[in-house]
């Protein structure tokens, strides 16, 4: 394959499984870079990421950041950490705050403390003018997955937040639409290479009507790493298999897509 150009718009080079494995930060990124990718997102989901993106980004100046709770994070979710974040946000390297969300899936924090901390959140990226990454799960049968949705979109409409990108999206083309409505963009990740994956036609058909312009690419690495390396540490230069399979859904050409994908990015985060 040809050089294409790649923006990993969600990766944790700060999480706990890169520190437990043979490579170092250096060597992720290095590999990353002969497989085209230019840049990452480098985003925390708890303070210990929060803070060692923070001298990551001061060692490797094609790293961005993104500074967030998740909402599992729970012994986290705390005023004094928020103002941490808050304190950051002068570095003109953290581009979007993320990881947030909402998970109704996994809840380690009860439904109505995430909800409290997401409100806090997409208020702090509206008084800074910043994109939220989001991120979104359900519970697996139908009424409840989509609840989860509905309330991030409630939520973030209310808030008057106008710029993010869904992470890893797993739901329907109705329900991306709402969200690119408001102006978010929609990210795939590397479980859509998945053969067996729950949900596969829903998504599968939402990345058919997702404009292009509309649409990121991810790893969330060192989760869900794609096929063929299915069961490995994910690394963001896994993230052309992603690739090649959303051009095989758009039946386009995979660097036509890339282009298009990258140059989506940039526009985001104001990147010139």
């Amino acid at each position: 394959m040809d050089k294409i150009t790649i923006f990993d718009t969600h990766c944790h080079l700060a999480d706990k499984k890169y520190q437990e494995q043979n490579k170092n930060t250096e060597e992720i990124i290095q590999e990353a870079e002969k497989f085209g990718v230019k840049y990452i997102l480098n985003t925390g989901q708890d303070m210990p990421t929060n803070q060692l993106l923070l001298k990551q980004l001061k060692d490797f100046p094609n790293l961005f950041g993104s500074l967030g709770l998740h909402p599992n994070s729970e012994e986290d979710l705390k005023e004094e950490n928020l103002k941490w974040i808050e304190q950051q946000l002068t570095n003109q390297r953290i581009i979007a705050i993320g990881e947030i969300g909402l998970d109704y899936y996994r809840t380690f924090t009860e439904i109505e403390k995430q909800k409290y901390w997401f409100k806090k959140q997409l208020e702090l990226a509206k008084k800074y003018n910043l994109p939220v990454l989001l991120h979104i799960r359900g519970e697996e049968n139908e009424e409840k997955f989509t609840e989860v949705f509905n309330d991030a979109y409630e939520m973030s409409k209310k808030v008057g937040i106008s710029k993010g990108i869904l992470h890893c999206f797993t739901g329907t083309w109705e329900i991306a639409q709402k969200f690119i409505d408001l102006g978010f963009y929609v990210s795939f990740a590397g479980n859509i290479t998945y053969k067996n994956a729950k949900w596969k036609e829903k998504w599968g058909k939402a990345l058919e009507k997702v404009p292009l312009e509309r649409i990121m690419v991810e790893t969330d690495a060192p989760y869900l790493t794609p096929e063929p390396h299915r069961g490995k540490i994910n690394y963001p230069q896994y993230i052309t298999h992603t690739l090649e399979k959303i051009a095989a859904i758009k039946k386009k050409d995979i660097h036509e897509i890339a282009k298009i994908i990258f140059s989506n990015t940039l526009q985001l985060f104001k990147i010139s």
